[in-house]
């Protein structure tokens, strides 16, 4: 959600910003092997469809989830000049080492998801069992390694949509917004500036 969240606000920020030329900035951003992108997001759909249930359940789901955060890393690399994809690359790799420290899956608190499902009760989230529909595996603060990177992040009210986040997910989202501000990292950007000044 804060990803999708992160492509509207930049979106608008580049309309505001740029007004007529913005959709010429953000189309020549250049980006080598986009594709990776959406293969990674292809890999992680498995586990965000799986019920909740026993981390046995979702053992070939979290494989693919790690290999997908191995592949958005290979995209960082390839693009690593654009400052936008390097601040990508920094949430990316702080997802992916709390996700490793806490045995393959992104933890989240009962309380955390309590508070995120008005009207729950923390016997409602067991600890050790995989969040269902998410990338989350419930585990208590004080049995999570690296906690201040893991899903902690809830964002205030009048927010409409109750959801937590991480850390490494915020930078992603920072990086998205700037990526799409069409900062110039390409010649091509560069024409389209000359010819709009």
């Amino acid at each position: 959600m804060i990803l999708a969240l992160a492509v509207v606000v930049g979106l608008i920020a580049s309309l505001i910003r740029y007004r007529g030329c913005a959709l010429e900035r953000i189309a020549a951003i250049s980006l080598r092997g986009a594709w990776l992108v959406l293969l990674a997001l292809a890999l992680q759909w498995p586990l965000l469809r799986a019920p909740a249930g026993l981390r046995e359940h979702v053992v070939v789901q979290q494989v693919l989830f790690l290999a997908s955060h191995l592949l958005l890393l290979a995209f960082v690399g390839l693009n690593w000049r654009s400052t936008a994809v390097k601040i990508v690359g920094l949430g990316v790799l702080c997802n992916l080492i709390v996700i490793v420290a806490n045995g393959g899956l992104m933890p989240i608190t009962p309380e955390t998801l309590a508070q995120i499902n008005p009207g729950s009760s923390l016997v409602q989230f067991p600890v050790g069992t995989h969040y269902g529909y998410s990338k989350d595996i419930i585990l208590p603060r004080q049995g999570t390694a690296l906690w201040l990177l893991s899903d902690i992040l809830v964002p205030p009210p009048p927010f409409p949509w109750p959801t937590a986040f991480s850390l490494g997910d915020l930078i992603i989202a920072l990086g998205i917004v700037v990526l799409l501000q069409g900062l110039p990292t390409s010649l091509g950007v560069l024409a389209i500036e000359s010819e709009h000044a």
